[in-house]
């Protein structure tokens, strides 16, 4: 009789690879164990290695046997944020400075866990205890770095190398801004508007587990890469989910409208109820819970609303420290600043125009900084097109969507069945690709061939 089969989870995006079910898009059938997974088999969400990947029961990141280092208020490194870019550059310059002393301030508990879970934790069946991987108390200790949590930075004094918090000031050698971003909540006429939710971190999806108990409806709006996630979530757990787009497309800005229509017909099927071409008017309190009415006339009665409509860089204290900032903060190929002693990462830093939105440029950024701290120049940070897996069980989805979407067009190279393969391209030059169904086996291949970094 054979083994049970086993579940793995990706440290970094919290995917869950299942013995019983395999990878059929990357070519693993189902049955696959993962000892047996060949070595170049990547996560398909963040395209980290296997070794990356740890049994689900043993997620758990355990406290090392080494002294708590205190929070020391001089740093070498003084990191500002506790997402996964903050906690990734400051294990990158562990990695590079063994003993340097390095503090992480956090505004709030700083606990470690996979972002991208977020909108696949429903059908995981996953609460916000179960995504945590550990305190931060406890990736400090591993780390050997201080960490203080709770603690609101209030500005930077550039001249005197000094940040000022709610719980004194630290003084830094090198400062790094990993501030990252903010849900936006669309405005909105009635007396319920403050009644809308966003899940952008683990605190508010306990929240919203919480309120979804006992509620037979979900209405999100949005129309984009998380807003599609979260419906098909949502579908899994008898819900009724109502997805108001302001476009005519699912993903109109990430993927081909030819997948998009494709993806479209598999949600309907399942029973996704879409809304095109409106918005959200108003959002009133009823009997039911609320109602909102959209610009078109529509009314829809639910128990939930969920903005999934984008989001904000945090870049108000890089503004108050006279940094040069637009969407995002400005950085250069080394990440640094316009101060050269601070640098930004992830979803606050912008470099040549675009801001980052995905895991694998932020493990690219990590690196870029702490080389170049310890005064290595050799990997500038490159902008590439990422190359994305989609959480959509309904139709298979891989794209490297072009930095420039505005000078070229999508060209449909191979169909079969629900499969589509198609390239952007600027007369004969490629900038981006996007796969379907049983097609996106060759995702990696095509990046390899065309963007890898």
């Amino acid at each position: 009789m054979s083994a049970e089969y086993k579940k793995y989870i990706c440290k970094t995006c919290g995917l869950i690879y299942d013995e019983a079910e395999g990878d059929p898009d990357s070519g693993l059938a189902p049955g696959t164990r993962f000892e047996d997974i060949p070595d170049d088999w990547y996560c398909p969400l963040c395209l980290v290695s296997k070794d990356d990947f740890v049994l689900l029961d043993e997620n758990k990141t355990a406290a090392v046997a080494k002294p708590k280092r205190k929070v020391s208020t001089q740093a070498d490194v003084l990191i500002i944020g506790a997402g996964y870019a903050g906690w990734q550059v400051a294990e990158e310059v562990r990695a590079n400075q063994p003993d340097s002393e390095i503090t992480l301030l956090t505004a709030c508990d700083g606990t470690v866990y996979a972002k991208p879970a977020l909108s696949m934790a429903l059908s995981q069946n996953r609460t916000a205890d179960d995504l945590k991987e550990a305190t931060a108390q406890e990736k400090a200790q591993q780390l050997d770095i201080g960490v203080k949590t709770n603690t609101k930075v209030i500005s930077i004094n550039t001249k005197r190398k000094k940040v000022m918090t709610t719980g004194g000031s630290f003084s830094y050698n090198k400062l790094v801004l990993a501030t990252g971003a903010r849900a936006v909540i669309p405005q909105t006429e009635g007396d319920a508007a403050a009644a809308i939710q966003a899940i952008n971190d683990l605190a508010a999806y306990r929240r919203f587990r919480r309120d979804l108990e006992n509620k037979s409806s979900v209405t999100i709006i949005g129309g984009g890469l998380i807003a599609t996630e979260m419906a098909e979530d949502l579908i899994t757990q008898d819900i009724e989910v109502n997805l108001v787009v302001r476009g005519k497309h699912l993903m109109g800005q990430l993927i081909p409208d030819s997948i998009s229509d494709s993806l479209k017909e598999s949600l309907i099927q399942k029973g996704v109820k879409l809304h095109f071409n409106t918005q959200m008017s108003s959002l009133e309190h009823c009997d039911t819970g609320y109602k909102l009415n959209t610009q078109n006339g529509e009314q829809i009665e639910t128990g939930i609303v969920l903005a999934a409509v984008g989001l904000k860089p945090n870049i108000d204290l890089a503004k108050k420290a006279k940094l040069d900032t637009q969407k995002g903060i400005c950085i250069n190929e080394f990440c640094q600043t316009s101060d050269p002693d601070i640098y930004a990462i992830g979803d606050c830093s912008e470099f040549e125009g675009f801001t980052q939105a995905y895991l694998e440029p932020i493990r690219r950024q990590a690196k870029t900084i702490a080389g170049h701290i310890n005064g290595d120049e050799s990997t500038p940070f490159k902008m590439v097109p990422p190359l994305v897996k989609t959480k959509t069980p309904s139709l298979s989805i891989m794209v490297a969507p072009p930095l420039d979407s505005h000078h070229g067009n999508w060209e449909l190279s191979v169909q079969a069945g629900n499969g589509q393969k198609l390239f952007y391209k600027d007369d004969e030059h490629v900038s981006g690709f996007a796969l379907s169904g049983e097609l996106v086996t060759s995702a990696n291949d095509l990046y390899q061939k065309y963007f890898a970094a």
